[in-house]
Formats: structure tokens, sequence, C-alpha cells
């Protein structure tokens, strides 16, 4: 991997450590502590106090504090040996749906973003009732936000889901490259006032990879994505970004899957 893998790999790395020293809220370690498991980071680097703190926190009915939180705490328990914990979480999430997919809570309304990474993070969420529910939500409010767009596409990616619309992949596709501001980055749309970022940037790069093979016309956009990413990165490893480790997360998401897509050493 690159050195720009490198540099966010030991800041983040560092970052799961101090947020679960000084105490900070533990969706922010898991989360963070995720996206490197995700990235290739060894599971046994990380202190086994964390895992413990998680498992001790999970409620009896399954959950932790949100349907969001738990959604990332089960796929963080995924690379440990705790399959009854993450079955109670599947229960829990399976019990707090709102219509065929997620919001933040169960009184919430349905969001596609917390359904999306659900689908993508733990796919025993997902059946074809439910991605196409997913696709109909999007319909509902297509060529709105950009990374609304690349989470449907990377639901309907990890469960090999053929939407019922003709079409309808490479026209996600096509309107989430048209968001794609000169500089290779994304924001929640074009011309968006306060500009691009790394998590839109990140999570668009992300959902294009998925598809490029089939659609190899949006590679000089995915590219460009990756540029950005890259040339955007602080000398310490992260990207200025309102949540450092969250944006952080989702820029080694990216820069990894490109690299391996690309084989970049």
């Amino acid at each position: 991997m690159s050195l720009y893998v490198d540099r966010a790999i030991i800041m983040l790395h560092r970052m799961v450590n101090e947020m679960y020293r000084k105490n900070i809220e533990l969706a922010r370690v898991t989360k963070c502590a995720t996206q490197l498991l995700m990235a290739g980071v060894s599971s046994n680097s990380f202190s086994e106090s964390i895992l413990k703190s998680c498992i001790n926190s999970q409620h009896e009915d399954g959950g932790w504090v949100s349907v969001v939180d738990t959604i990332w705490n089960a796929k963080f328990l995924t690379y440990f040996d705790n399959s009854e914990n993450i079955l109670k979480a599947i229960e829990y999430l399976n019990n707090n749906r709102v219509e065929s997919g997620f919001g933040r809570s169960k009184r919430d309304i349905p969001r596609i973003p917390v359904s999306g990474i659900a689908f993508y993070l733990l796919p025993q969420l997902s059946s074809n009732t439910s991605l196409k529910w997913l696709e109909n939500l999007w319909i509902s409010e297509k060529n709105g936000l950009t990374y609304k767009a690349a989470y449907t596409l990377l639901a309907f990616n990890k469960n090999n889901y053929i939407p019922s619309k003709s079409f309808l992949i490479q026209e996600i596709l096509e309107w989430l490259v048209s968001q794609q501001e000169d500089n290779g980055g994304f924001a929640p749309w074009k011309d968006h006032p306060v500009g691009t970022n790394v998590y839109c940037t990140g999570i668009a790069l992300i959902s294009m990879l998925k598809y490029i093979d089939n659609y190899p016309q949006y590679s000089e956009a995915v590219k460009k994505a990756y540029d950005y990413i890259c040339s955007n990165q602080l000398s310490n490893g992260l990207w200025r970004y309102h949540e450092l480790e969250d944006g952080g997360g989702w820029g080694l998401a990216a820069l990894t899957q490109f690299e391996r897509k690309y084989k970049i050493d």
C-alpha cells in the first residue's frame, strides 16, 4: 500500500487508543477500529479492553445506544469470535426496522444512509424484498445527495442485487459522476456551499469502484476522486473533517479499496 495509506493507518490507530483512553463514546472508537480492520489491520493490534467494553455495553435487547451504533459494533465483532453477541445485535436490528430498512431509531423515518450501510456491512440484514424497497426509496429521492447514491450502490453490490428498473445502476453512476467537482472531490451535491470533503468523496469513490469493471467509462472519475483524497491528506495522515476519525476512516477505506483494485504498492 502507499504512503498515504500508511500515514492514515498510523494516525487512526493512535486515535482509537487515545479516544478509548479518554473515555470518548464507544461508538466512535469501534467505528474507527472497524474501518482499520476493513483496511486489513490485524485484530490483534487492538487492546482486548476495547472488545470487552463493546461486549459489556451491549444491552439485553441486543442493541447499543442507537441503530447506527449497533450496526458498526456488530460489524466490529465480526472480526472476533463473538457470534452470540452478533446474533443478538442482528435480532435487535430486525426488531427496530422502519418499513423494510432502518432509521436512526424505530421512531425515525427510513433513511438511505442508515439502510445502505446496514445492508453493506451486515448483508444478513438484507433480502430481495428489502433491497427492492431500497430501490424504490432511492427512486423517490433520486438525484438529491451524492452519499445517498453511494450507499444505495454499496448495498446493491454487496448483495448482488439487480434492480427491477432496467439501467438503474448506470443511471445512479451517471448522476453521481455528474456531481463530481473539477478538483475531483464530491460534496453532498455539485456546487454545495460547503464544498468537497473526504467523506462524500470517499464513499462515492468506493461505490464507483464496485462497478468499474462493468462501467469502465467512469475510470477517469474514479482516478480523479483518488487523486483528490491523496492531495487533500494532511501531513499527519488525516483530512479536514469535523469528526477527524470519521473522515479519516472513509478516506482510508477509499484509498485501500482503490489501491487493492489497481494493485498499487
